[in-house]
């Protein structure tokens, strides 16, 4: 029980703090200054600070542990970061971080190795399950981690997009609504995967085809209508990838069933 509950929770906690608590400007400085930045501290101290907190609610293991443990991930995710900095902002480098941040997690979880529930876990049995944690880790997941990657992904062709604009606060204004449109999309993507509604996945890629591809198509810029059709694509694919995970977890949705 506590084990795949702790795994979730350090897992959510790890999405939170390196996607949610982390200002785009503490990325900036850590890229320039490497191991000198301060705020690569502070980023591995919010990851150590969730953590030693998971590790106290829902475990029982001594105080002692607990921070040995969270201070292992904060120190690691220090390190991880640190050599990331050196490298080029690729898809490939945020992989290859982003895995070894799991490793230390799993290796963690592996330590703890089952043990009885703290007290608060009591709480979680009666009120939250690790299925109901598994969808609200999904449902992170989809928002900005998918975002990012998704910016990752479409890099080589965003550049040649941004050499075309002309209208800098129109465009700012484009990419906002943009974004916040694909965080609803996705959102919508992973219900409907999650109550087994996977039609009307297809009626809300129809939909969105329509009206936005429609303007594109008018506009003969086809350069901007293949990267708008590229991601919107990526958009659904990560997002049924990861409705059909959380599903396989929480068996007692439809999807699982």
């Amino acid at each position: 029980m506590t084990t795949m509950t702790l795994l979730i929770l350090l897992l959510a906690g790890h999405i939170l703090a390196d996607f949610y608590l982390q200002p785009s400007h503490w990325i900036t400085q850590r890229t320039q200054r490497h191991f000198s930045a301060p705020c690569l501290y502070w980023h591995g101290a919010v990851h150590g600070v969730i953590a030693a907190l998971v590790l106290l609610l829902v475990t029982d293991i001594p105080v002692i542990k607990a921070v040995a443990y969270a201070l292992l991930l904060a120190g690691s995710h220090i390190v991880i970061d640190g050599v990331k900095s050196y490298a080029r902002p690729t898809m490939f480098c945020f992989v290859l971080d982003q895995l070894a941040h799991l490793l230390v997690i799993g290796f963690i979880v592996l330590l703890v190795a089952n043990p009885e529930p703290a007290f608060a876990i009591y709480w979680i049995k009666q009120e939250v399950s690790y299925k109901t944690l598994a969808i609200i880790t999904g449902y992170l997941m989809v928002l900005r981690p998918v975002s990012i990657i998704i910016k990752q992904l479409l890099a080589p062709w965003s550049s040649a997009i941004e050499a075309d604009k002309t209208d800098a606060n129109s465009e700012t204004s484009l990419q906002a609504a943009g974004k916040s449109i694909g965080y609803l999309e996705r959102m919508l993507i992973l219900t409907f995967i999650l109550l087994n509604q996977f039609s009307a996945i297809g009626f809300l890629l129809a939909a969105k085809s329509v009206f936005r591809f429609g303007d594109l198509r008018l506009s003969e810029d086809k350069k901007l209508t293949e990267y708008v059709m590229l991601g919107t694509l990526t958009s659904f694919a990560l997002t049924i990838a990861i409705g059909l995970l959380v599903s396989s977890v929480a068996t007692q949705l439809p999807m699982g069933k």
